[in-house]
């Protein structure tokens, strides 16, 4: 009875550890580098360009503490810029410049979709040695259901200060599950991890 229940719940524990797993909340529709470009990122200014200065602070300080770990030099736009300025271009622009920054990386929100998929119904069996000797399985029948789902679209660019010119740009749809914090850092780990795959980071 005790090692029917560990290896039980030694199943249950290993299924979450690879549902857990495979949910990756940010994936990559689109990427594109300019092939002229060579080198890497000296130092960044990243610009969240949300409405809510909390989630643009958060935003931006996750991004500057993720690059700063790959050895990039980055700052927070709202450090320099306040968040009535940005839509501003050009003066956001002259402050960036004006920080020594090489780069600027702007992310924003380009969309919002509400998805509905409908999951079908199943039989599964449930073991009961446990209760009596027959029948040795019970079949259950777990009816189909509806599922939404929420996306949020972004777009991040990587523009180079000293002529404005696009170098990398990526497209991404992030599934909103999970806390707002937890979604920005996955949103900014992926972001991360490509740039570096890129070769514009290291």
């Amino acid at each position: 009875m005790k090692n029917g229940s560990r290896l039980c719940r030694s199943f249950l524990i290993a299924i979450g550890i690879l549902i857990l797993a495979s949910c990756a909340t940010t994936k990559l529709t689109t990427v594109w580098k300019d092939e002229n470009f060579h080198g890497t990122i000296g130092k960044v200014v990243v610009v969240g360009a949300f409405r809510e200065p909390s989630i643009r602070n958060f935003f931006e300080d996750e991004f500057v503490r993720q690059l700063k770990s790959r050895g990039v030099d980055a700052v927070a736009s709202y450090t320099i810029v306040p968040i009535g300025e940005l839509k501003r271009k050009g003066f956001l622009m002259t402050e960036i410049r004006r920080s020594g920054a090489d780069a600027a990386l702007v992310t924003r929100l380009v969309d919002k979709k509400t998805v509905g998929s409908y999951v079908p119904g199943e039989v599964y069996v449930v073991p009961n040695y446990y209760r009596r000797w027959g029948p040795y399985f019970d079949y259950i029948y777990q009816p189909g259901y509806m599922v939404r789902e929420e996306y949020a679209y972004a777009e991040t660019n990587v523009y180079d200060t000293k002529d404005e010119k696009l170098i990398w740009a990526a497209r991404s749809r992030t599934l909103m599950s999970g806390s707002r914090r937890d979604l920005i850092k996955s949103f900014v780990r992926t972001m991360t991890d490509e740039m570096a795959s890129d070769k514009l980071i290291k």
